[in-house]
């Protein structure tokens, strides 16, 4: 698929977004967790067709990562998220198979670029999640306001941090 044409999809995809995170909003109420849930499902959805689009806009510094991220990376236990997305399968069903890395180093730019595209989709939807949640919490919905940020730490947070980490390890690869 084409820049162009994805772009269109992406701006389609944002519009049916916006749409159903407002219906649920003014139908079901954000302290209902029905509205986190559909919150999150909408996201996790949006995701991979928005990382591609977004990740062609973004500079290549925010996909840099200092050395001293990795403290973050063990305070916030991304490797026991890792561990569990391995242990339960979500890696071998989901994951390799959208990376395509073959394991070799002829395979690191593709592995990049995967990496690069995941964090942008993940970043980006828990963008929403924080956005939506302040909202909440200005016009009065404190618990709607966990109900919609809690599920976006756990789908879209910490894997954020997780490509993080991973891209941390294939920089210094790369610079040797």
């Amino acid at each position: 698929m084409g820049p162009l044409r994805a772009g269109l999809l992406a701006v389609v995809v944002l519009a049916v977004l916006a749409t159903a995170l407002t219906w649920g909003w003014f139908t079901i109420g954000p302290n209902h967790p029905v509205y986190g849930l559909l919150v999150v499902a909408g996201t996790f959805a949006a995701g991979p067709v928005l990382g591609g689009p977004i990740e062609r806009r973004m500079a290549d510094t925010w996909f840099r990562v200092p050395q001293g991220e990795r403290k973050l990376h063990r305070a916030l236990g991304v490797a026991a998220f890792g561990r569990l997305l391995q242990r339960s399968g979500w890696n071998r069903a989901i994951a390799d198979p959208m990376r395509s890395f073959d394991g070799t180093r002829a395979g690191l730019p593709a592995l990049d670029r995967s990496l690069r595209g995941n964090v942008a989709a993940h970043g980006s939807c828990f963008l929403v999640h924080v956005a939506l949640a302040v909202l909440a919490a200005a016009t009065g919905h404190a618990p709607g306001a966990l109900w919609i940020l809690l599920p976006g730490v756990v789908v879209h947070f910490y894997p954020v941090i997780l490509q993080r980490s991973i891209a941390l390890r294939l920089q210094r690869v790369r610079d040797r």
